[in-house]
């Protein structure tokens, strides 16, 4: 069943993978192990099947792909990109983040929503992607490929490691990444997250060249921060400032930016300490380059004032609010959300100090 499951029930895949379990000593859980560590080998390897006339996957797709291309290609440029996101759900939106990119054909593919759809419904037509069916609150419908599909993408279009495509998907991913104030960030960020995990991999294991795609990484790092996966935005966080602080310098606001977000991780996983040190790195340069009351600057004193309160350091986190909360009155004005967000995290301490008039008022 699960060997079925993973060739996605398609008749071709089922009888290439029979007829070589019929012919070695090796079993399906043994067969799937191959599968997913060396499937060009495998399938290279795998007998000939006269009920298909002589056909492999490898010849079939090869056939298919060069009906596509005659066709249109621009599809065929789509099937080998596709090898750098998740087989699953790939949507007009998530793309249209690369019409800026240095691709005259990805311009092309994504300048309106039509040639996008001219050009997968011919990978539709050919079986090689399906429509998804489920309805999104959030950007339009997906599209998905096979699993063994998307295995021949990786292995034979992309034998070669295409580090500018590699680049381009993840420009596309990490743009597409929300801001959590935005309108159902939540499930945006739950969408996208398979195609940041394939793309963690990438970075990970060193195949993908992050030059320059700091920023890339600390968006990412934003998303598995969100969605509770603490030590990949970590991993992220940490080759974001890496590079930022080789590329802009240790005081560039870009790399403060990421040296407090790297506070904010920390106190969610407890390590308070570590947290209080990002935030004091973060409040020392953002005081030099923004000045003392700078918005980006009060952000990081209301973190340690946060910070101070859960360590039980109420004094010190009441001298926090309230330096943020005068910087927001004067920046923002008293009736700005983000001033009364402060007021309420004064009422709150006061509360907890006992001091309950002033909570109050």
């Amino acid at each position: 069943m699960e060997l079925a499951q993973k060739l996605d029930g398609l008749p071709l895949a089922l009888a290439t993978a029979g007829a070589y379990l019929e012919q070695v000593a090796t079993t399906c859980s043994e067969y799937l192990q191959l599968y997913e560590v060396s499937w060009l080998k495998l399938q290279t390897n795998s007998p000939q099947l006269a009920s298909y006339e002589d056909r492999t996957l490898l010849t079939t797709w090869q056939l298919s792909l060069d009906q596509i291309e005659q066709q249109n290609m621009l599809s065929a440029r789509l099937l080998k990109l596709w090898a750098y996101f998740d087989r699953q759900d790939v949507w007009f939106e998530l793309l249209q983040h690369g019409y800026s990119a240095d691709h005259d054909w990805m311009r092309s593919l994504t300048e309106d929503r039509l040639s996008f759809d001219a050009a997968v419904r011919i990978l539709c037509s050919y079986g090689l992607v399906d429509a998804d069916a489920s309805l999104y609150e959030v950007g339009s419908g997906g599209y998905s490929m096979h699993s063994c599909v998307h295995s021949w993408t990786v292995s034979v279009l992309n034998k070669d490691w295409d580090q500018s495509l590699a680049r381009l998907a993840l420009t596309c991913v990490a743009l597409e990444v929300p801001e959590n104030n935005a309108d159902k960030w939540w499930l945006l960020q739950r969408r996208l997250l398979a195609h940041t995990t394939r793309h963690q991999y990438f970075v990970v294991d060193g195949k993908l060249d992050t030059i320059g795609m700091e920023w890339a990484l600390h968006n990412i790092g934003d998303l598995f921060k969100d969605q509770c996966k603490l030590d990949e935005a970590e991993a992220m966080y940490m080759r974001a400032l890496e590079g930022k602080e080789e590329a802009l310098g240790p005081k560039h606001t870009s790399t403060l930016d990421t040296v407090n977000n790297l506070g904010n991780l920390y106190a969610d996983q407890g390590k308070l300490a570590d947290a209080e040190s990002m935030y004091m790195r973060a409040l020392e340069g953002k005081e030099e380059a923004l000045g003392p009351k700078h918005t980006s600057t009060l952000d990081t004193v209301n973190n340690l004032g946060i910070l101070y309160n859960d360590q039980g350091k109420l004094a010190d986190a009441e001298l926090m609010y309230i330096r943020v909360l005068e910087g927001k009155e004067e920046a923002l004005g008293p009736k700005h959300t983000s001033t009364l967000n402060t007021v309420n995290n004064l009422g709150n301490l006061y509360n907890d100090q006992g001091k309950l008039a002033d909570a109050e008022s």
